[in-house]
């Protein structure tokens, strides 16, 4: 098993204290104060009763916590600016933060250990298999990620067509290739090396398809399915690895982000050819149009009309996407009066996952125009697929404080219990179970979350799993007595089931 890196209480008090310490020093309010400490307490506990790093829920909760609480206040703490400036209703908001999580962790201390006897993923057992799954997934991977590219570009009727159920299932290939290819790296060479040409292909994918879009998440996504697979197999980083890591995050930050957020602009082409000389041809301009770039993503995009930024810095622009309690606040400013919009967000979400054979015509989007025009961070004049909540604003525009404390209590629970109970983090398919689950908790409504995260998500992996294992075991293995040699990384003993370091 992974370390698990566990917080131990004199870190979880002093860390608490120190943001404590901090924000009261840069001129937040006492009772902010007080209900961020709750918050980010109960935080800190539930990633200890989840197991840390050695599980796939601990995994998953971190995503969750960084990505609504702990950047953003550690990031006001450091930047010295108040935490409750640039919240609409920052003493509400903080209100419904602490209660959230700390029904979340009454949940996971209450529901954590519970296993139920769900179907589990075809694991590759041989070395033989592992590297005809190479070979498959990264194809099968490469043509599902082009495919829903395209779908993409064509425009929303076209991403919600029959095909893109079976381009999203073929997408999970990718990842999985890549997983593979690092696993096999590890093991051949006795955990001294992790990253060689078979690694290389869906990294170049991954990246490919997210130049093409200018989304983040695929750049990011690569980055975290080899340090995730690094990482449960007990490899020794090294210094070099930090130092490329820390290189990693600062190229990310100062230059991929900043230019993928301004390269949206010039989106829209039909086609994937056109779309790409269109990115190519802003990508040659970049650098003399660095200075336009920074002001564009800087200080416009904090003046810009619907944008949320938590951040008053124009450099911490990039930081302000990882602040999503900015956004949430703009949620929970809109339902404070006593609206609330019930099953309406949730319907919409549910009916948009339903699978087009059995409904023709199924929304083609989901709740996130219908929050984002509430919550005014979608123009009348000008609509974007940027409007951002969480299930933190989610639950408490649906129906008010019940569901605030029941959906943490409750349903995030089910979700980690689920993921636990089918994937084996230590194996491939439960590495790309884990990497899916930090992109699909950490973001989106409680609808994205249940249809998408919690039931979708898993069943996508089931069925892609077992079919390219049933197409596997057509293929003839007799050689897998000795070594099998071929793709570099899966020069190791094949028989018998392939365990992990």
């Amino acid at each position: 098993m992974a370390e698990r890196f566990l917080l131990s209480p004199l870190l979880i008090a002093s860390f608490v204290a120190v943001l404590v310490a901090g924000e009261l020093a840069s001129g937040t309010s006492p009772y902010f104060v007080t209900m961020m400490a709750i918050a980010v307490f109960s935080a800190c506990v539930t990633y200890n009763i989840l197991g840390g790093l050695g599980r796939i829920a601990g995994f998953g909760f971190i995503a969750f916590a960084l990505g609504t609480l702990i950047i953003s206040q550690v990031g006001k703490v450091v930047l010295f600016e108040p935490a409750d400036q640039n919240l609409d209703v920052p003493q509400l908001t903080i209100t419904v933060y602490a209660v959230f999580y700390f029904s979340l962790m009454l949940g996971t201390f209450t529901f954590s250990r519970i296993r139920l006897p769900l179907p589990k993923p075809a694991e590759p057992e041989t070395a033989a298999q592992s590297r005809y799954l190479y070979v498959i997934s990264l194809v099968g991977g490469a043509i599902g990620a082009l495919w829903i590219v395209a779908l993409y570009l064509a425009g929303p009727e076209a991403a919600s067509s029959p095909g893109h159920g079976l381009a999203l299932g073929l997408s999970l290939l990718l990842p999985f290739s890549l997983i593979v290819a690092v696993d096999g790296r590890i093991r051949a060479t006795d955990g001294r090396h992790s990253l060689g040409w078979a690694a290389l292909w869906p990294i170049l994918t991954l990246m490919f398809t997210g130049f093409v879009t200018a989304r983040r998440a695929e750049f990011v996504e690569s980055f975290l399915a080899v340090f995730i697979t690094c990482y449960v197999r007990k490899y020794k980083f090294r210094k070099k690895h930090f130092a490329a890591a820390a290189g990693f995050a600062v190229v990310f930050f100062f230059f991929v982000s900043p230019f993928y957020l301004y390269s949206r602009a010039f989106g829209g082409d039909p086609t994937i050819r056109l779309q790409v000389a269109t990115m190519l041809r802003v990508l040659e301009e970049a650098p003399s149009q660095w200075a336009t770039i920074r002001r564009t993503v800087g200080e416009e995009a904090l003046g810009s009309p619907g944008a949320v930024n938590y951040f008053d810095s124009p450099g911490a622009v990039t930081l302000n996407r990882f602040a999503l309690i900015g956004p949430d606040s703009t949620l929970i400013n809109a339902c404070s009066s006593g609206f609330h919009y019930g099953f309406t967000a949730l319907r919409m979400d549910l009916l948009s996952q339903v699978p087009h054979i059995l409904y023709p015509n199924k929304p083609t989007t989901d709740s996130h125009k219908y929050l984002g025009h509430l919550d005014g961070q979608e123009s009348d004049a000008f609509e974007t697929t940027n409007s951002t909540i969480t299930p933190v604003s989610d639950s408490f525009g649906a129906f008010g404080w019940i569901s605030v404390v029941m959906y943490p209590l409750l349903v995030i629970p089910a979700i980690f219990v689920i993921y636990e109970s089918m994937f084996d983090l230590s194996r491939p398919w439960g590495t790309v179970a884990t990497v899916s689950l930090l992109g699909g908790i950490s973001g989106g409504s409680m609808g994205i979350q249940l249809t998408g995260t919690m039931i979708k998500g898993p069943i996508s992996i089931l069925i892609i799993s077992w079919c390219t294992a049933w197409f596997v075991r057509m293929i003839p293995t007799g050689g897998d007595r000795s070594k099998v040699k071929g793709i570099d990384g899966f020069s190791v003993p094949a028989r018998g089931i392939v365990k992990p370091l």
